[in-house]
């Protein structure tokens, strides 16, 4: 059908140099925090938002839709579809949101929380929650870091309310009903996946609660029942602390990036080219989080960090790899439109995956020069410790969810107590004040209704490995060995290469002969 033909060239085409366009500026901003580099991120995605707010080429893709046979090109119109809806409506509306979010996006960007007079960065509270034990310096560091909250409170309600004033007017609910539906999710489906979750891993983590409430109070000298949040070494208890008598970060005090280069070299996807062009450490204004962005889908991928040699940074530098070697090996000759992911979860799960590693002790023992002897008292550890942190996050993710959920549906009701009940509903943490603590997390401004992403990401992450041991690798799981060019081959050939060219649940069913399911989560770390 020439017409179609002709016009999904074109939409390709003019698509390209948006998304490339828009990518590069955002990378600028986010490496310098400067305003006009910004506000030159912004007017990109304005333009991309004006071209597909016309009103004539969404007409154009449902008629196509209608009629369309081959799948290559129903992928594709699909994939427009989704973009041109979610900018209907006003266009001042939809633009008066990006400045709001890209307004909030650089006071993060920029923040730093001051102690004493003296600025940290985000590393330095890091280290600072995770070493010390003057429990006045604790609680300073951690109400000093939340105080961005109290920055972006007023603006952010606003960018939520404006957001829903959007979704309403193209028919949904609110924003958070529509995002889902935008990225080919039910609300009930996720639902129901976490609900599944908390019922089968209840008993679990209220064991290993126990475990680290006993744990910290003794290295604190304080009752259970006085454990406060910032007790936990995480600004929001998402990642688990260290309770286990091995300090992980000393094997990872070296040269972290040649290990995750060989890493990746001797899985058969390697990432030297990715590096170069990244941007890898710690600057004034920068962003102080991890990111992967595909600048053109034509090769040119990159991360952001802000690395330091530990272990949290040996697992992010995989992580964040693990994003871009999927991106990477997509197919270049597929159409621009399908030249990504096919789901922000899918690509999560792969991400996951592969920054597991840095606690698994085949992993440890082949780039960390551990002994055979040493060996063996860390992999007990390491299982332990695992299955901690999967736990730990399961119950943040849980609260995520459930507060952006109700966020979407009342903006207007009392976020601070909602967001503390949350806390001691799922993290069991019994604590309240009324500040914006919940308004810290960045991901509310740049990653909206984003969160539950992880949490199947890491559903599909175990169903992978279980797939990968049993299918390609064929070996114990207690010796599984990632570091294999079978691996690297299984999941290039069977997923990235396959782009957007497949929905996401199709996909899954043909890499792993299965729907998605939480059961090897569970089995992994729940049993």
């Amino acid at each position: 059908m020439e017409e179609l033909s002709e016009f999904l060239s074109e939409q390709n085409e003019e698509i390209k140099k948006l998304t490339k366009s828009s990518s590069l500026a955002y990378w600028k901003a986010s490496i310098s925090g400067k305003k006009e580099d910004y506000d030159a991120y912004e007017r990109s995605v304005i333009e991309s938002q004006r071209y597909f707010n016309n009103k004539s080429s969404f007409e154009k893709v449902k008629h196509f839709l209608e009629t369309v046979k081959g799948d290559i090109d129903k992928r594709q119109l699909e994939t427009l579809y989704v973009n041109y809806l979610s900018c209907q409506g006003d266009l001042d509306l939809i633009e008066k949101i990006t400045k709001k979010s890209t307004q909030i996006e650089q006071e993060f960007s920029t923040f730093r929380a001051k102690v004493d007079g003296k600025e940290l960065t985000d590393n330095e509270i890091k280290e600072i929650l995770k070493k010390e034990k003057d429990l006045e310096k604790l609680e300073k560091v951690w109400n000093s870091s939340k105080k961005q909250g109290e920055i972006v409170e007023k603006e952010l309600v606003e960018l939520v309310e404006l957001r829903n004033t959007l979704a309403k007017s193209l028919g949904f609910k609110n924003y958070f009903e529509m995002s889902l539906e935008l990225s080919e999710q039910k609300e009930e489906e996720v639902e129901r996946i976490f609900l599944e979750l908390e019922k089968s891993t209840g008993s679990s983590f209220r064991k290993v609660k126990e475990e680290m409430d006993e744990k910290l109070s003794k290295d604190f000298s304080i009752n259970k029942n006085d454990l406060k949040p910032w007790h936990y070494h995480d600004l929001f208890f998402q990642e688990a602390p260290q309770i286990y008598e091995v300090d992980l970060d000393k094997f990872y005090d070296k040269d972290i990036l040649s290990i995750a280069k060989k890493f990746y070299q001797e899985i058969g996807l390697k990432v030297e080219d990715i590096l170069n062009r990244s941007d890898l450490y710690e600057k004034p204004g920068k962003n102080q989080h991890a990111y992967e962005i595909n600048i053109d889908r034509e090769g040119d991928v990159r991360i952001l960090e802000n690395l330091k040699n530990n272990e949290r940074w040996m697992d992010t530098t995989l992580h964040e790899l693990g994003h871009a070697v999927y991106e990477k090996n997509c197919d270049v000759n597929l159409p621009f439109l399908l030249r990504e992911n096919t789901h922000i979860f899918v690509t999560e799960s792969i991400a996951l995956f592969f920054g597991r590693n840095s606690k698994n002790i085949s992993f440890m023992k082949k780039y960390c020069e551990i002994s055979e002897e040493e060996s063996k008292t860390i992999g007990e550890v390491l299982k332990k410790q695992l299955k901690l942190d999967e736990l730990v996050f399961l119950k943040w993710a849980q609260v995520m969810f459930h507060f952006e959920r109700e966020l979407y549906k009342n903006p207007k009701q009392d976020l601070n107590r909602l967001w503390w009940s949350l806390v001691k509903k799922y993290q069991m943490i019994d604590f309240y004040r009324d500040k914006p603590d919940w308004a810290s997390k960045i991901h509310f401004t740049i990653a909206p209704v984003y969160y539950h992403n992880y949490l199947l990401g890491k559903i599909l992450a175990s169903q992978l490995s279980n797939y990968l041991i049993k299918n390609v690798l064929k070996e114990n799981a207690e010796d599984a060995d990632y570091a294999d060019v079978r691996a690297g081959n299984y999941l290039r050939n069977e997923i990235f290469v396959h782009g957007k060219k497949y929905r996401w649940d199709e996909l899954i069913e043909n890499a792993t002969k299965e729907q998605l399911t939480s059961k090897y989560f569970v089995e992994e770390f729940c049993n």
